[in-house]
C-alpha cells in the first residue's frame, strides 16, 4: 500500500524518539493553533457533512479546537517538540496520518488547552478510505500503544470502531483514534464511544 506522507526512515526515527527521555530545557507548552477554517477533512473524497458529525467537541471554553488541515498542521508541529511528554501522542497520530493511501479523506480535530500544557487530537477514518482493513490496521498500529487512560501528565490513547461491528449486522463504518497528553482529554472523548462503539483493534 502506497503511503501518502512520510518515508519509512522518518517513521523509524519517530518510533525511536518515543523511547527517548524528555530533553532538559525542552519547550513546556504545545505550539499555538492557527485556524484557517479549511474544513474537517484531510485529503480528498469523503462526505464532509457525515465526517463532521463524527468529530466530537470538548465544549470547553478553555480548550481551542481546529479541524482538518489545521489539525494536521498542529499534530505535525506538536510531534516535533523536543519535550517527549508533550510530543509522544502527536507522534503516534502523525504516524497514523502517514497511513493515508491514495489521498483518502480522513477527518481530524485537534485540541489545545489555552495554557498549552495539554492537548490531543482525534482522527476519524471512514471504511471507504481503507478497503484493505488489515493493511490499514497493520500500518496504524505500528506505533499505537494499547488503549490507556494515562495519568494527569502522561500520554493517553484509545481507538474505536463506530458503530459497533454487530450494528445492523454491519457496523465499523468509522475507525476513531484518540491520543493526547492528559487523561481528562481521552476520558472525556472516549465517553462518546464506550456505550455505542467497539474497542479497536
Amino acid at each position: 500500500m502506497r503511503m501518502r506522507i512520510g518515508p519509512v526512515a522518518a517513521s523509524a526515527l519517530a518510533v525511536a524518539a518515543l523511547c527517548t527521555p524528555a530533553t532538559a530545557g525542552a519547550a513546556d507548552t504545545l505550539p499555538p493553533m492557527t485556524p484557517t477554517n479549511g474544513g474537517p477533512i484531510i485529503g480528498g473524497g469523503g462526505n464532509a457533512s457525515q465526517m463532521t458529525q463524527q468529530l466530537k467537541s470538548l465544549n470547553d471554553g478553555g480548550v481551542q479546537e481546529v479541524d482538518g488541515p489545521d489539525a494536521a498542521q498542529f499534530i505535525s508541529a506538536a510531534a516535533g517538540l523536543a519535550n517527549r511528554d508533550l510530543s509522544a501522542p502527536f507522534m503516534a497520530l502523525q504516524r497514523a496520518l502517514a497511513c493515508q493511501a491514495n489521498n483518502a479523506g480522513f477527518g481530524a480535530r485537534a485540541y489545545r488547552r489555552n495554557d498549552g500544557l495539554w492537548g490531543g487530537a482525534m482522527l476519524v477514518i471512514p471504511k471507504s478510505a481503507y478497503p484493505d482493513t488489515d493493511a490499514m490496521k497493520a500500518c496504524e498500529m505500528t506505533n499505537w500503544r494499547r488503549p490507556s487512560a494515562g495519568s494527569t501528565m502522561s500520554m493517553c490513547n484509545g481507538s474505536w470502531m463506530y458503530p459497533p461491528q454487530d450494528f445492523n449486522k454491519k457496523g465499523g463504518d468509522y475507525a476513531v483514534l484518540l491520543a493526547g497528553t492528559n487523561s481528562d482529554f481521552c476520558s472525556a472523548l472516549s465517553g462518546n464511544y464506550k456505550t455505542n462503539a467497539s474497542a479497536w483493534p
